[in-house]
């Protein structure tokens, strides 16, 4: 699935902590053994992270970064039996994130741990000047909350490069991290308001790009949306944060389809001569807003539901498991995709 030449494609990813590992998983089919070189890749908190590191990596091998952070931040905890290694990173993570020991400010505390490790081991990880750089490619986009706006923001990496600042900033989920300030403004992790930045991929398509023969998103869900009515107080736990964290664009997927005829009829009146009087009129401008063919989409999948632990579980057995999960998802959405064939151009 390379990239060329009449080709977008954009890569989303979630958030969800220790779940990331299954975007490992991901990465390890596509780019591993389909060559896929994505146009832009998104991310929302553990998925910006993931994001920056198959984009801007510093020794230029996108899928062994990605391999060598979760090496990073595996916690190996072999004097603890499996059940109990699941909650080994309540007493911190060394390459990611720490307990706070200034206990003498405890009632001013926001934060309950410390990132200053994730900072560094990204910045063994992530080439910061390509990371600043605004024309390098692929087009890198993380999501943050503002906090005091309470609305999402988007970081573009074209609209003069980004930071570490944005990686963390997209991550600042609270209690457990700081919040991030950059510039004036205060940000939260970004899957607090929308954990599946699409639209604002959506919001980045060129316009003029509808008539290229493939403009595919892969999108990576690690909250699956559909799942078993809870039948006691702890599935309905489980069911509750997993639905607070699904993907919730496909509603707006059906509203961008209903646009789809829209978006044809615009396309035919500024290509036709016989309308040009019509497409000069101040209407016409005023319709034509950028109106986006949809994009094909092919979602890869978590099935297992996540539970209140599931986050924070960094042990190596749980890791490989959803590294290997990832790679069995991807291959079964990249073969429901070939079955389908070529989609039809609307």
């Amino acid at each position: 699935m390379p990239a060329d030449v009449g080709t977008v494609r954009a890569l989303v990813l979630q958030g969800g902590g220790a779940l990331g590992a299954f975007e490992l998983g991901v990465a390890r089919v596509l780019y591993g053994e389909r060559a896929y070189r994505p146009d832009l890749i998104a991310g929302v908190s553990i998925g910006a992270i993931t994001a920056v590191l198959l984009a801007r990596p510093r020794s230029g091998d996108s899928l062994a970064t990605l391999e060598a952070f979760w090496r990073e931040v595996t916690v190996a905890a072999p004097w603890l039996p499996r059940p109990l290694a699941a909650y080994a990173s309540v007493f911190g993570n060394p390459h990611f994130f720490v307990p706070r020991t200034d206990l003498w400010t405890l009632p001013r505390w926001t934060n309950l741990y410390d990132v200053a490790p994730l900072r560094a081991t990204l910045a063994g990880l992530v080439d910061e000047a390509a990371l600043a750089d605004p024309v390098a490619s692929p087009g890198l986009l993380l999501t943050a909350t503002d906090v005091a706006q309470g609305e999402i923001t988007p970081f573009y990496s074209g609209d003069g490069g980004l930071t570490l600042d944005h990686v963390l900033a997209s991550g600042s989920l609270p209690p457990s991290f700081p919040a991030t300030r950059i510039a004036d403004r205060v940000y939260w992790d970004g899957g607090m308001f929308d954990n599946t930045p699409l639209g604002a991929v959506l919001d980045h398509l060129d316009p003029s790009e509808d008539r290229l023969p493939d403009r595919e998103i892969v999108v990576v869900d690690l909250f699956p949306n559909a799942g078993p009515i809870p039948a006691n107080m702890a599935e309905v736990s489980q069911r509750a944060l997993n639905l607070i964290f699904a993907n919730k664009t496909a509603s707006d997927l059906r509203l961008l389809e209903r646009f789809n005829a829209i978006a044809g009829l615009l396309g035919q009146i500024r290509g036709d001569p016989r309308w040009a009087d019509l497409a000069a009129s101040d209407a016409f401008k005023a319709a034509d807003r950028g109106y986006i063919q949809v994009p094909t989409i092919v979602t890869v999948e978590r099935r297992e539901p996540a539970d209140a632990a599931s986050s924070g579980d960094f042990s190596a057995a749980t890791i490989a498991a959803r590294a290997i999960e990832g790679e069995q998802a991807t291959r079964r959405a990249l073969r429901a995709l070939s079955r389908a064939g070529p989609q039809p151009t609307p």
